[in-house]
């Protein structure tokens, strides 16, 4: 039967009754972990809780998960992780913008709770981690981070890249010089004194700082 002869948009289940809408997720809860957290924090969040409190424990149980992914639920999970990083990006920085930027990079660190649990390549979780890198250098600034913290944190970044979480950052942050250049230029300048501080420009971290530099001197300039 065609999804036409049977809707399930939003506007069609207000048909079915909350009591009954209740229940059915309910069940979908019971049966789905996705579904299972972020209905406990829309739970929290309804019930009067702290937003941002709410959302660092969606945080944390989603990292406790273990189990090995198959390829349907890396797409699922990565929905679900897109979910938080829209909570995080407009809801958390909108009430708590001071708040916002220590919970994106929490969201970061959820990069190998997916990619050590699975085989498949997740496309689609990299493409979420790619929107949370221009996400992270627009709460930070909202949040009025100190410029010379966000390129310490930046550069442990970039020191701790092991599957790609990062890869869109240098490229958010050079996009940020027209609103924001007080974080690039401290960046710049907090790279190049790394690279000469290094004993040799040819060691692994010496390779990506000089990458970073490149890229950021490249597209910050344009």
């Amino acid at each position: 039967m065609s999804n036409k002869e049977n809707p399930t948009d939003a506007k069609a289940l207000t048909a079915l009754g909350p009591e009954r809408l209740a229940t059915l997720l309910a069940g979908a809860a019971m049966t789905n972990p996705c579904v299972g957290r972020r209905l406990q924090f829309e739970l929290s969040a309804q019930e009067g809780e702290n937003l941002a409190a709410s959302a660092r424990q969606w945080i944390s149980a989603f990292g406790a998960q273990t189990s090995f992914l198959e390829a349907e639920q890396v797409g699922e999970l990565a929905a679900e992780l897109d979910a938080m990083r829209v909570t995080i990006a407009s809801n958390v920085s909108g009430v708590a913008p001071h708040l916002a930027p220590d919970l994106m990079w929490q969201l970061f660190a959820l990069a190998g709770t997916i990619f050590e649990r699975t085989t498949e390549e997740g496309w689609e979780v990299s493409c979420v981690f790619d929107e949370a890198c221009s996400d992270l250098a627009k709460v930070s600034v909202d949040a009025d981070v100190e410029p010379v913290e966000f390129a310490t944190k930046v550069v442990a970044a970039i020191i701790s890249d092991q599957y790609g979480e990062y890869r869109a950052l240098i490229r958010a942050i050079a996009s940020a010089q027209p609103w924001a250049p007080a974080y690039v230029s401290g960046l710049k300048a907090l790279l190049q004194r790394l690279l000469e501080e290094l004993p040799g420009p040819n060691s692994d971290h010496g390779r990506n700082f000089q990458r970073a530099l490149r890229e950021l001197n490249s597209l910050s300039a344009t």
